[in-house]
């Protein structure tokens, strides 16, 4: 006989769903920011992480940096389907407002990371 589920309550459930999102989220969109060539798959990826935000809401309001994913989540699916309508592939990767790369990539002290010249 199946045993049922064991009873947790709602911060529990609450927590395994945020988790679970959380997990799809960051999927997406570092396969969005690595893969070669962007595609359907990727915008259809974002809707369903979307759509996964969406159900977070059954537990309450949503908070804030959700509401931000989700709003990124709507704008990533639109921006590449629109792209490929075009016949092109979308301008940018990733979030359009994250800085550029090469400044990530700065020193703990500021200065850009040392890059030895070719020996001739």
């Amino acid at each position: 006989m199946k045993k049922g589920l064991p009873t947790s309550d709602k911060e529990e459930l609450n927590a395994y769903v945020n988790n679970f999102v959380l997990t799809v989220f960051a999927k997406a969109d570092k396969e969005e920011r690595e893969v070669e060539t962007i595609t359907k798959k990727q915008a259809i990826d974002f809707k369903r992480v979307n759509d996964f935000i969406s159900v977070l809401g059954l537990f309450g309001a949503l908070d804030p940096d959700w509401e931000t994913k989700r709003k990124y989540c709507i704008f990533k699916a639109g921006s590449i389907m629109q792209a490929l309508k075009a016949g092109k592939q979308p301008d940018f990767r990733g979030n359009p407002n994250d800085p550029v790369e090469e400044e990530k990539k700065e020193d703990p002290f500021g200065q850009a990371s040392y890059q030895p010249e070719p020996q001739p």
